[in-house]
C-alpha cells in the first residue's frame, strides 16, 4: 500500500490479509473467520508509548499537532481514545486517496494545514517517511524507537543524517522544541 494511489483497500484490510496469510500457513492452528476478525481488530486496542502522551501534551501548548498517517481513521480514533491522545487534527492517507511516501500525500497534507511544507515538522521513527517528507520540503525529526519492531530492532535504526532533529523520545523532542 505504501505509495499507492486510490488502492481500494486500507491498512485494516492489510492487517487482516497478513493475519490470514500467517494463519493459513501449515501450523496446525484453525481460526474461524470471526476469530480472525477479532484478532485483527486488536490493532485498534494498542497502547501508546509511555512517553508519547505527556510529550504530545507539552508540544500542543505551542504547536499544532496532527497525526498524518497511513493508518485508518478508525484505528487512529480508537487508539487515540484508548490512550487519551488529543490531536489538533488527523490526516489519514485513506482520506487523501494517496498514500505516503508519494510526494502528493505530503503536498496535500500541507495544503490542508494551510502551511508551506518548510513550516511543518514531520516526526517519525522510520526513515522512509522522513526521507519522503524531506523530499517534499518538510523539516524532519527522527525519534528513536529501538524496540518498535521487537527484539530484532527496527529495519532502519540509524537516522538519515539530513534529519533536522534526532531524539531518544518524545520528552526529549518536547524539550528541544520548547526550549
Amino acid at each position: 500500500m505504501l505509495g499507492a494511489v486510490d488502492p481500494g483497500f486500507n491498512t485494516d484490510d492489510m492487517h487482516r490479509e497478513v493475519l490470514d496469510e500467517l494463519l493459513d500457513e501449515d501450523r496446525g492452528l484453525a481460526f474461524s473467520r470471526d476469530d480472525r476478525l477479532v484478532i485483527a481488530a486488536r490493532w485498534h486496542e494498542l497502547d501508546a508509548w509511555p512517553d508519547f502522551v505527556p510529550g504530545l501534551r507539552r508540544l500542543r501548548r505551542r504547536y499544532v499537532c496532527v497525526s498524518f498517517t497511513i493508518l485508518t481513521l478508525s484505528l487512529v480514533i480508537d487508539v487515540s481514545r484508548r490512550n487519551m491522545i488529543d490531536w489538533d487534527a488527523v490526516i489519514a492517507c485513506e482520506m487523501l486517496r494517496v498514500y505516503k511516501p508519494r510526494p502528493e500525500a505530503y503536498q496535500r497534507a500541507a495544503e490542508l494545514l494551510a502551511h508551506p511544507p518548510g513550516e511543518i515538522l514531520m516526526v517519525a521513527c522510520h526513515n522512509f517517511d522522513l526521507d519522503a517528507a524531506r523530499g517534499a520540503g518538510y523539516r524532519t525529526a527522527f525519534v528513536r524507537r529501538p524496540a518498535e519492531w521487537g527484539p530484532g530492532g527496527p529495519p532502519d535504526p540509524v537516522p538519515h543524517p539530513a534529519c533536522d532533529l534526532v531524539v531518544a523520545g518524545f520528552a526529549e523532542l518536547a524539550d528541544a522544541l520548547l526550549a
